[in-house]
């Protein structure tokens, strides 16, 4: 398995109070699909995605990534892992708003030991004829597809998606989700992808729910649609 996670704990202090944001979950997800996570508020998908991308760290339980246990790793180990091995969009973009559009997808790249063509991945989000732009000159929209090519120029293993829509308008959040489905099936790319939005499961190969820390389904896709063709 590629991502194979066993038993994990996460427990945050509040003053004299112990939350628990994930009680004893286990997961496990093939190289190369789509997994959707669901939940509400508060339910433990940003943490799960957090631990995932070596962010935060689990009070016990094991964490492989393509074999590396994550869970075991020091501070050093932990940021070579985010810089080599994962990607991450986030739903407010966090684009440096003093670069330009390919400048801000050329810092990512200059971090990775294995970039891919800066040109090629503009090209791929359809954002090459605007590598000059400053974000200010860009919709969220254009924003978001730049924050997709920063985090696939560094070749990732794994991409992670917190919310890639939420800020979006109906429209393009299906152009978003188009891209991200088109870079599973060109790279091969691993994603995890967790939303408010229940829609949104319908394209991926396993769709997995939470409640108050715990996994309460995690089923396989067998009647997936493409993104275009996702309604909400």
């Amino acid at each position: 398995m590629f991502v194979d996670i066993q038993n994990i704990t996460k427990e945050y202090e509040s003053g004299n109070v112990l939350f628990k944001a994930l009680n004893n979950v286990s997961l496990t997800l093939e190289q190369g699909r789509i997994a959707v996570i669901l939940g509400p508020s508060g339910s433990g998908k940003s943490t799960l995605l957090n631990i995932l991308g070596g962010m935060d760290l689990v009070n016990q339980g094991t964490v492989e990534i393509d074999g590396r246990d994550i869970t075991k790793c020091n501070d050093s180990q932990l940021t070579e892992y985010r810089r080599e091995c994962v990607g991450f969009v986030f739903q407010f973009y966090n684009l440096i708003p003093n670069l330009t559009v390919y400048e801000n997808v050329e810092v990512s790249a200059n971090i990775s030991k294995q970039p891919l063509s800066i040109d090629e991945m503009l090209k791929a989000v359809g954002m090459n004829e605007m590598k000059h732009r400053f974000p200010r000159e860009l919709s969220g929209g254009q924003q978001q597809r730049v924050s997709i090519a920063r985090a696939l120029v560094k070749n990732p293993k794994l991409l992670l998606c917190d919310e890639p829509t939420g800020a979006l308008d109906y429209k393009t959040s299906k152009d978003i989700l188009k891209i991200i489905e088109e870079i599973n099936e060109q790279f091969n790319t691993t994603i995890l992808l967790i939303t408010h939005n229940q829609a949104i499961a319908h394209m991926a190969h396993r769709i997995i729910r939470i409640r108050s820390g715990e996994i309460i389904e995690d089923v396989i896709n067998e009647n997936r649609l493409p993104a275009e063709r996702i309604e909400w």
